[in-house]
């Protein structure tokens, strides 16, 4: 049925990192439009059903990244990623029906990009990569076979890497 994240549920726009994350942790669908930079902590959980898009080119989540955990239908548009203290995005535990899209990552403490443990059918496109080592993982480990086979699909379209090192993507098991 594809990706239609916050479709039909009520746009809100927030400004400050508290509101932002107490929409992410909401049931309902909700399309979220960040105003601005918002400073986060840690690996910060978004429910299913959200659109989460950034207004104008300002728009960035600094300090922390996005976890995608055993959810679905999210997507992610139009934002900066800076400085995470450990994955600027995680899509795991057979997270599906993932759309990250016309979003900028950069200097991050570890991948800019996971998409592990079972994830399947997600899209990366239209992103720009820059000025980090590890930029994307697809697939846990070598040992994690039984979870990742059969899943991990994933399509990559027109992304730039620039000034990364590796991982362009590393990939395990996956269907890129």
């Amino acid at each position: 049925t594809g990706t239609t994240g916050g479709a039909g549920g009520p746009v809100v726009t927030v400004t400050d990192a508290e509101t932002f994350l107490d929409y992410c942790d909401r049931d309902e669908p909700y399309v979220i439009q960040v105003s601005g930079t918002l400073r986060i902590t840690s690996k910060q959980g978004v429910r299913s059903n959200k659109t989460i898009i950034g207004l104008g080119a300002d728009a960035e989540i600094t300090g922390g990244g996005l976890d995608m955990y055993r959810r679905q239908n999210v997507i992610i548009r139009n934002l900066r990623f800076t400085d995470a203290e450990d994955d600027s995005i995680s899509i795991q535990q057979s997270s599906h029906h993932i759309w990250i899209d016309h979003c900028t990552f950069s200097t991050g403490a570890d991948g800019l990009i996971d998409i592990v443990r079972g994830a399947d059918y997600v899209t990366v496109s239209w992103n720009h990569f820059r000025d980090h080592s590890k930029t994307m993982l697809i697939g846990h480990s070598d040992a994690n076979g039984s979870q990742d086979r059969g899943r991990l699909r994933v399509t990559f379209h027109h992304n730039f890497f620039d000034g990364t090192a590796q991982r362009h993507p590393r990939v395990r098991f996956g269907e890129p």
